[in-house]
């Protein structure tokens, strides 16, 4: 579902293949398949910019609404929010989230700058965007893996869910396992910096070695990349501190 909002913000286009299985190549240290070259797609300074503003409005988001986000955040995955599973109606998840207030907050302090055009926004775009607010809220820093396993596997509570969302599930939860600092490193990094740039460079490799894809370039947009590390790390660190709080 898209929601038609007033502000220019730069969204993912779409969505890398991820193959099941890679072609045959080599195992690095990890287990992981390595042998794709990852290549991060180019941003201009307006698609950048757009980004930095995304994640304001998002912040001001959680901070007038931080009880709801995490029940959002705990009923929904990369894709999808589960509304029913909550009692929230979809079509007043904007009003009730106020984001329409976050917007014009940040246009009142514009710099006196006009923005003309809009945002179209899916529900799921909003939600990896939450995740990432709450991750750098509610936990100090990365996840400490340990002898934890790759996969989270109390993100779905042992329900079945769509191959696609799995799939995806399974790439976050591998790139914050192989790389947390480097993740944690990249949320704190503001959208269109240099730092973040860094960071995406350094996770590039881990990330097309988790894809396993058949291609031999991957090009992924930063603005994915960021969404697939927030949903990881927020994921592996709420579900590691429920179970602590369970033992």
């Amino acid at each position: 579902m898209i929601r038609t909002l007033t502000l220019t913000i730069a969204t993912m286009a779409g969505v890398f293949a991820l193959p099941a299985h890679a072609q045959d190549s080599a195992e690095n240290n990890n287990g992981m398949q390595v042998g794709t070259r990852f290549e991060r797609a180019p941003e201009n300074a307006t698609a950048a910019e757009a980004r930095w503003m995304q994640k304001r409005v998002a912040n001001c988001v959680f901070n007038r609404n931080r009880d709801a986000v995490r029940e959002i955040l705990a009923n929904s995955n990369f894709y999808s929010i589960h509304f029913e599973q909550f009692g929230q109606d979809p079509e007043t998840l904007f009003d009730d989230l106020e984001v329409n207030y976050c917007i014009g907050r940040l246009m009142r302090g514009a710099d006196n700058r006009t923005y003309h055009t809009y945002m179209q926004i899916q529900y799921s775009t909003l939600r990896n965007l939450l995740a990432e607010e709450a991750y750098l809220q509610d936990f100090d820093g990365p996840p400490q893996v340990g002898a934890s396993p790759q996969d989270v596997a109390a993100r779905f509570d042992g329900m079945r869910v769509h191959p696609q969302v799995s799939t995806m599930a399974g790439l976050a939860d591998c790139l914050t396992y192989n790389a947390p600092e480097e993740a944690h490193a990249m949320l704190k990094a503001r959208p269109g910096s240099g730092t973040e740039a860094e960071t995406v460079d350094a996770l590039g490799p881990v990330l097309a070695a988790c894809a396993n894809s058949d291609d031999e370039t991957l090009t992924i947009q930063t603005s994915l990349i960021r969404q697939i590390v927030a949903d990881g790390l927020w994921s592996r660190s709420h579900y590691s501190a429920a179970q602590v709080e369970e033992s």
